[in-house]
């Protein structure tokens, strides 16, 4: 019998993005390192007495325009899967609270999956190990894996492969928003055409985050997508450079765009900067650093 939850699910950015080419099952080998940031969703599943799987999504008031269509939508994906399996459904209601933007490049669908995959397996009584709930979220997208844990990782293949990497202690975030989306797979397939492939590792930035060194980590912030996205919007490319201008210590896009993420000193320093972007962006967020992606609030 389902009871309720309450959660949270917290935005992802990356800190480094390397893409090694496509593979044989059409997905692309990455090298990636992600890093959890407190930009969140947030998630309540309750019972129902229809039956029926029943999902409603609206934004937060004034922070964000456009929501997933309906066959995007992984929560859904996750619901079917998992009473495929055999899961008892006398009826669930999920209603999700978006602050995340859609095709940003932050992993806001992916976490929200997560969310409600860990939370179905518990309330559904289906006692998945944390081995199969892996499995299951592979099935659903590649970086939902990942988002049932959060914090800092490598990841490799799909980027389901993850390795938990040393945190550095908390940074803080300055992220540019644009209510334009920039679709994943349109930003592979552009890559693609000009194989723009770095030859950097992601080693490096590894140690710097183990050593907390805020200088070294923004000098290593990186990812391949740059080039394919600025190729298609490239008002992101000066949109960079205004803010390394304005003082970012960094300045990185996350995943396949189109948000640009600036490393900050400290809080007051995201401040200073957010006040001098947000003429520039169509948003514009603060974040600090969080340990897990999934946050449960009952």
């Amino acid at each position: 019998m389902i009871r309720t939850a309450r959660l949270r699910t917290n935005a992802k950015i990356n800190l480094f993005l390397r893409v090694m080419g496509r593979r044989p099952d059409g997905y692309h080998e990455i090298e990636t390192i992600f890093h959890t940031i407190g930009l969140a969703d947030s998630i309540t599943i309750g019972p129902a007495t229809n039956g029926d799987v029943d999902i409603s999504m609206e934004a937060e008031p004034g922070s964000m325009t456009g929501l997933p269509r309906s066959e995007d939508n992984l929560v859904r994906e996750v619901a079917r899967r998992l009473i495929e399996r055999g899961a008892r459904n006398d009826g669930v209601t999920i209603e999700i609270v978006k602050r995340i933007p859609v095709g940003a490049g932050l992993g806001g669908g992916s976490g929200n999956a997560a969310g409600v995959l860990a939370s179905l397996n518990e309330l559904w009584e289906m006692h998945l190990d944390a081995g199969a709930l892996e499995r299951l979220a592979l099935n659903v997208g590649a970086d939902v894996p990942y988002c049932l844990t959060g914090g800092t990782s490598r990841a490799s293949g799909r980027g389901e492969i993850t390795t938990a990497l040393p945190g550095p202690p908390p940074m803080w975030f300055v992220l540019g928003l644009s209510d334009e989306p920039l679709f994943t797979a349109e930003v592979y397939r552009a890559f693609d055409l000009e194989r723009d492939a770095g030859d950097v590792r992601a080693a490096p930035m590894s140690l710097a985050l183990g050593s907390g060194d805020l200088a070294e980590i923004a000098a290593l912030l990186h990812n391949d997508l740059e080039r394919p996205a600025f190729r298609a919007r490239p008002e992101l490319e000066k949109l960079k450079q205004a803010m390394s201008d304005a003082g970012a210590l960094g300045v990185v896009m996350s995943g396949s765009g189109p948000t640009l993420v600036a490393l900050a000193r400290d809080e007051n320093h995201a401040g200073e900067l957010a006040g001098r972007l947000t003429p520039l962006f169509d948003r514009i967020v603060t974040a600090s650093s969080t340990p897990k992606c999934i946050e449960r609030l009952d």
